[in-house]
């Protein structure tokens, strides 16, 4: 099927899904702001309860303050999963508008040049669809945008909705196919997106959306706030994390000039396509909000100063611009009134009439060596004379061998001798030299290790600049420890780049965390090393980066790790068995071991204990597979004094270490059991923290304080004859 086939049937659908009785306006206008935005979300429901306990009132599209640019109406979702999968959106009767008050509203709003958009998605929305989905989503976002006039559509699932199922395929096909429809009607639909600033990472969750609309979305604007740690490195200032509000300024500029830029471990998102979002007040994000605006505006500055200005700012929410705080102190818009006028004086003048006028003048970067053209992409127009294109004259000279800022001046004159004069900044920039093969690494005591190993440098400008690396610092093989080595290249731009690298030498004295695997699955307190951080789980999880999954997601950072994301060495293999006495007593005949099993990596471990004629004891058999460690207790059975033998044999993978001991058992009569009114163990019932019960070994026990209370009912610790009963119990 071909695409106008596809766009006429999908228009059909549309039409015939559409069953209220009002008119739809869409068809009159899909408006667009031009220059700087200011984008706010709208909430369709009433009194949402903030952070700190304020309130969020419904309000009305037309009350939203003018500067609000673009409305973000909140949320296209899956309300009822009986009713299919596909995401609709209804309006919520609680806002105090009818359908017919909404759709007009959405006009009004239009006719002052503003922007209405349909977010999709929020905090709670469960979206799931399937291949296949592609053109009924679509059909639906048309008939919703024809039905009440939406200009757009804002990607801003969070959480689970972003991966679940085919969303990643599913969602950017489907808005492919919308953009098209519209764009064969003269018109453009806007596509925007708000993902969790953590999922913009080079490999993140929202790059298979960025990926496949490139081409077809017209901004982004990341959600730099309810992240609390998460944040961007920076050579010389180290981690700058989302919630430091002593380093704000430096946050918003870095974390911009990554996204920009591509650098620091981030996706690439265009300076005219990235929008900052920010919470409106303290109740309306956990964290994030900006205390001092001038943070903000100091960090625009130096962006704009390196000829790349952000495209405006995005806030959660209109609402609470005009909430209250847990008091009722009434915010007062004062969001919009202290960041609407420093996004909007950034609008060009407007040209005096009369005057030609010369468009495509915006200031540039242009890379290092390569060749760049001061009239591509500029025109002249005047009302009486029509195209003055080729009028146009440039003053000043771009060398784009030299690295630095140039000013170009353009002017044309009509044939009233009407002059018009632009300036334009070109930013000759040369792109930094990167290094591959670097990482934190972990080796044995007296293995090789050459420093250049798999190590190189390239540069976009200058190509391989691998032979002019060098490296500060060594290695000593021979004795353990930390090492830290610093690899430098300097281009012909004469920029440096350094990168600090840490090596471990291991004897078995340093343990390593292990790295995070993306197909491994972890459990509750599992810890990981990632990123030169460690991380612990708050629960099951598998495949969730660590770093990436914000303030409430199930990793949380634990502290630093100096062996970076490398497995531990593979170490010597070591195991032994310790506790074992010369004598031990028979009673009631029977006698009781208790062994202490060690060793420096998972192994199966098997135990055996003989008597003198060389046959097997009963109770003295033991076989398990062992992490590192565990306490054994053998109750051998059916016993008369005399010497046995003990034998351990221990295997890790295709090394093994075999351990003898022999030992002497003693009559010491009858002892009976002590006197207590202790009641016997029972499986499955119960426990409290301090019950002490008598268990079958004739000892009293009594049950561990919280968090080990609740292992105590479980058989799989039951005290003397489990393997794991020491994790529950106390023997008194």
């Amino acid at each position: 099927m071909n695409k106008k086939t596809t766009l006429l049937t999908l228009n059909a659908i549309a039409l015939a899904l559409t069953s209220m009785s009002f008119t739809a306006n869409a068809g009159e206008k899909m408006v667009n702001p031009e220059n700087g935005v200011v984008v706010g979300y709208w909430h369709n429901w009433a009194d949402g309860r903030g952070y700190k306990a304020g309130n969020a009132p419904a309000m009305s599209l037309k009350a939203t303050n003018p500067m609000y640019n673009v409305v973000a109406v909140s949320f296209m979702k899956v309300y009822d999963t009986a009713e299919g999968r596909i995401p609709t959106f209804h309006l919520d009767p609680s806002t105090g508008l009818s359908e017919s008050q909404f759709i007009d509203q959405i006009k009004l709003l239009n006719d002052q040049g503003r922007a209405v958009i349909l977010a999709l998605g929020g905090a709670d929305a469960h979206v799931e669809l399937q291949k296949g989905d592609e053109n009924a989503f679509a059909a639906e976002i048309i008939r919703l945008t024809d039905v009440y006039g939406f200009d757009g559509l804002d990607i801003d699932l969070e959480q689970a909705a972003i991966d679940a199922k085919d969303n990643q395929i599913v969602i950017p096909a489907a808005l492919r196919i919308v953009k098209d429809h519209y764009r064969e009607q003269g018109k453009n639909f806007l596509i925007t997106m708000a993902p969790e600033f953590p999922y913009l990472t080079a490999a993140g969750k929202y790059i298979p959306y960025i990926t496949a609309l490139d081409g077809y979305y017209d901004w982004i604007n990341p959600q730099f706030y309810n992240q609390g740690g998460d944040g961007v490195y920076v050579e010389g200032p180290g981690w700058i994390a989302q919630n430091n509000d002593t380093l704000k300024e430096e946050f918003i500029y870095y974390i911009a000039d990554s996204l920009v830029n591509g650098t620091r471990g981030f996706t690439t998102i265009p300076h005219d396509k990235l929008v900052f979002g920010i919470p409106t007040n303290i109740d309306a994000a956990a964290t994030g909000f900006i205390k001092d605006p001038q943070d903000l505006f100091n960090a625009f500055a130096r962006l704009e100063k390196q000829s790349q200005p952000l495209r405006g700012i995005m806030t959660w929410s209109i609402n609470w611009d005009i909430g209250t705080d847990a008091s009722g102190k009434a915010y007062n818009s004062s969001f919009i009134e202290t960041y609407g006028p420093f996004v909007h004086s950034q609008t060009p003048p407007v040209v005096q009439p009369g005057k030609p006028t010369i468009a495509g003048i915006t200031d540039a970067r242009v890379q290092h060596k390569t060749t760049f053209n001061p009239l591509a992409g500029v025109t002249a127009t005047d009302k009486e004379d029509g195209n003055l294109t080729d009028s146009i004259a440039v003053t000043g000279n771009v060398d784009t061998q030299r690295v630095g800022d140039y000013v170009l001046t353009y002017s044309v004159t009509d044939s009233n001798d009407n002059e018009t004069v632009s300036p334009r900044k070109v930013t000759v920039f040369s792109a930094l030299p990167t290094f591959a093969g670097i990482a934190n690494s972990v080796i044995k005591v007296g293995d090789i290790f050459d420093p250049m190993a798999g190590v190189s440098a390239t540069d976009a400008e200058d190509g391989d600049l691998t032979t002019n690396i060098s490296v500060s610092g060594t290695v000593n093989t021979a004795i353990a420890g930390s090492y830290e080595l610093i690899y430098r290249i300097t281009d012909s731009a004469n920029q440096t780049v350094t990168v600090k690298r840490v090596v471990v030498v291991n004897d078995g004295s340093i343990v390593c965390t292990p790295a995070w695997k993306a197909d491994a699955t972890y459990v509750e307190g599992n810890v990981v090393s990632h990123n030169n951080k460690e991380w612990q789980a708050g629960w099951w999880t598998q495949g969730h980066e660590p770093g990436t999954t914000g303030e409430w997601g199930v990793w949380r950072e634990v502290g630093d790790t100096d062996c970076g994301d490398t497995e531990q060495p593979d170490l010597d293999f070591t195991a032994s068995l310790t506790g074992i006495n010369s004598n031990y007593t028979i009673t009631n005949g029977t006698a009781k071991l208790t062994l202490n099993y060690s060793a420096n990596k998972a192994t199966s471990v098997q135990i055996d204990v003989i008597d003198a004629m060389g046959y097997p004891v009963s109770g003295g058999q033991f076989t398990a597979k062992v992490d590192n460690s565990k306490t054994i207790n053998m109750v051998l059975n059916n016993v008369v004094a005399g010497t046995y033998s003990l034998r351990m044999i221990a295997e890790s993978n295709n090394d093994n270490v075999e351990q003898r001991a022999h030992f002497t058992l003693e009559n010491k009569g009858t002892i009976e059991p002590p006197v207590t009114d202790a009641p016997a163990y029972e499986a499955g019932k119960a426990y409290l923290a301090g019950d002490k019960v008598l268990a079958s070994d004739g000892n009293i026990y009594q049950c561990k304080p919280w968090p080990y209370t609740g292992w105590c009912a479980s058989a799989s610790y039951a005290p003397a004859t489990s393997q794991y009963w020491a994790d529950a119990w106390d023997k008194l």
